[in-house]
């Protein structure tokens, strides 16, 4: 993990632009001067050379916590002496871990005021644990079965937009606003395999997860205020989008439960929704500081940003169910059921929903040509 932030802050400290501070430097690189400034934009030469391209990248560094709306749930129980034993989980929403991912952008600066601008941002992460223990059941007794849960997340956004630039007393404010294409999918594989007690074998999957893929409008603001005469900034941005798109989800449970001499007990269940209406609603925030330096030989400018970043994501669509596997046989139990990914919240309600929380830090660094 430590090897791929060093070569991610390279990347951004080779390539980095401000996501949209480019606009602080307009005078300075694009040669967008009095002369130019007052000249016919109808022009071709004048155009050619008022206008530039920019590119950049960010790292974003960010606690994902991606719930899929369902749950998984699994006992198993051997009330016989000598090898009483009942392990119990709760477990299969989602993921929940700490992840990282690049934010890249190319656009070109058209005049004093107004950009247009391409931009990606992408975050995977995934996580291999011991899955929560059902605090409604008692773990009690020893077990020798292998328990465990993998979860994943993917989370990628692509934005086509045109910024325009306004400059109200001492602050700079970038408002943008175009088209948006979104991705977000999660899900969990619970495990339970090998000896449960003496004479008692256990070899269940529980599955659950969804995916979301949509496109829609978005638009934000980013504000930034010089500090003093210092070379600071402090920078604040607000984003949102509205999405609508389609659904996949699902939900798995398949196994074998075997307890000598009696015939094992088999079984698998399946429930599927491919290609369900939804929408979605996701919100960003950023606010932190930016410093700028002007480089003495050439005509750029160096920077660093470093922001806290926010990002909520509502998922909305159609409700799927679930897949259950459980019975007994000889002298075990068990009771298990993977609730689909989109599955209505406990409760109640007849909307399916998954949601997405993102916390943590985004640092650009690197040089405004």
């Amino acid at each position: 993990m430590t090897k791929d932030l060093v070569g991610l802050a390279i990347l951004a400290l080779s390539l980095a632009l401000p996501m949209t501070g480019f606009a602080e430097d307009i005078e300075f690189l694009s040669g967008l001067d009095e002369q130019s400034s007052s000249c016919d934009f109808d022009d071709g030469d004048c155009c050619r050379h008022g206008g530039f391209w920019f590119a950049g990248a960010e790292a974003t560094m960010l606690q994902a916590v991606v719930r899929t709306g369902g749950q998984i749930t699994a006992s198993f129980s051997d009330t016989t002496a000598p090898g009483v034993s009942t392990a119990a989980f709760l477990d299969g929403d989602g993921l929940d871990e700490f992840a990282f991912g690049p934010r890249v952008w190319v656009g070109r600066q058209l005049n004093e005021k107004w950009a247009f601008v391409g931009r990606y941002w992408d975050l995977s992460a995934n996580s291999l644990h011991r899955p929560d223990e059902n605090p409604n059941i008692p773990n009690t007794g020893t077990n020798f079965a292998t328990f465990e849960q993998g979860d994943t997340a993917h989370l990628y956004t692509a934005d086509l937009e045109f910024i325009r630039t306004f400059e109200p007393g001492a602050w700079k404010i970038d408002a943008m606003g175009g088209v948006r294409a979104a991705h977000v999918d999660a899900r969990s594989d619970f495990l339970g395999f090998g000896v449960f007690t003496t004479g008692n074998f256990i070899n269940l999957t529980l599955q659950n997860g969804f995916e979301f893929d949509g496109v829609g409008g978005t638009g934000g603001l980013l504000g930034r205020r010089q500090i003093g005469d210092t070379p600071f900034s402090l920078v604040l941005g607000g984003r949102f989008s509205y999405l609508g798109g389609f659904t996949d989800a699902f939900g798995r449970a398949s196994g074998t439960v075997a307890d000598s001499p009696s015939a094992p007990l088999v079984g698998a269940a399946t429930v599927t929704r491919n290609g369900a209406s939804a929408h979605a609603s996701i919100g960003e925030l950023q606010a932190g500081l930016q410093a700028d330096y002007p480089l003495a030989f050439v005509p750029a400018s160096a920077f660093i940003r470093t922001t806290f970043e926010y990002q909520n994501w509502a998922i909305h669509g159609h409700p799927t169910g679930g897949a259950g596997f459980g019975g007994t046989i000889g002298e075990l139990t068990t009771n298990s059921f993977s609730r689909a990914g989109m599955a209505p919240p406990p409760g109640g309600g007849l909307d399916g929903k998954a949601d997405a929380h993102l916390l943590g830090v985004s640092i650009a660094v690197g040089i405004n040509w």
